[in-house]
């Protein structure tokens, strides 16, 4: 049960360290990445004909707009390679940004392979290895890590703190970020899942 708890904690925080590179803009290529998730299936959904995987990464409102796109595209790349590569990156591009669309977020274009952030590729292969525990001690590592050089920024300043207002201010400035820090973690860790916008009308995907 501890080691459990444990997972549960690290996983947890994995998910905010996760959501601080997407505001950073360091996850910014996972969903619209060339090797995304998203694209990766559309690939193989071309290979096979088959449209139906790729439904359950957008709503069912959308589902219209995927079909037609896809099927356009599965016309349009009998006709040679500069028209198949074409006809992929435009349901790519499509595809993409409903997909965004129904997270909030806005589409700025498919992004290179190579600009994944390295947590994320790893959340990835946990779940292809379906084994969370390298991924666990690598989040709750980093995690640890970034406690341990707060807490010591803020002690450190905490001795001078009363020398100016200056010192003062450092401290506070760095007490500040080491207590919303642990108290945002601890929240991630303790506060249940929320559901997806998109979640009544889709297979479940959380991006």
């Amino acid at each position: 049960m501890r080691n459990l708890l444990k997972t549960k904690t690290a996983l947890a925080a994995g998910v905010l360290i996760l959501a601080n590179f997407a505001l950073a803009g360091s996850a910014a290529a996972h969903c619209d990445g060339l090797d995304g998730p998203v694209i990766i299936e559309a690939r193989s959904a071309l290979e096979k004909k088959d449209v139906t995987p790729l439904l359950k990464w957008i709503p069912e409102a959308s589902e219209h707009t995927i079909k037609e796109s896809f099927a356009k595209t599965l016309q349009e790349r009998t006709n040679g390679k500069a028209a198949q590569e074409a006809a992929d990156r435009k349901l790519f591009e499509t595809l993409v940004r409903v997909h965004r669309e129904s997270e909030g977020a806005p589409f700025t274009g498919i992004k290179p392979a190579g600009q994944i952030a390295s947590v994320v590729v790893e959340a990835d292969a946990a779940l292809a290895r379906k084994n969370v525990d390298h991924l666990a001690k690598h989040v709750a590592a980093q995690v640890e890590n970034s406690v341990r050089e707060k807490f010591e920024k803020t002690a450190h300043s905490r001795k001078t703190a009363d020398q100016s207002v200056e010192k003062g201010r450092e401290f506070v400035n760095n007490y500040v970020q080491y207590v919303h820090f642990v108290e945002e973690l601890n929240n991630m860790a303790t506060q249940k899942p929320e559901h997806h916008p998109a979640d009544a009308k889709t297979s479940g995907h959380v991006h």
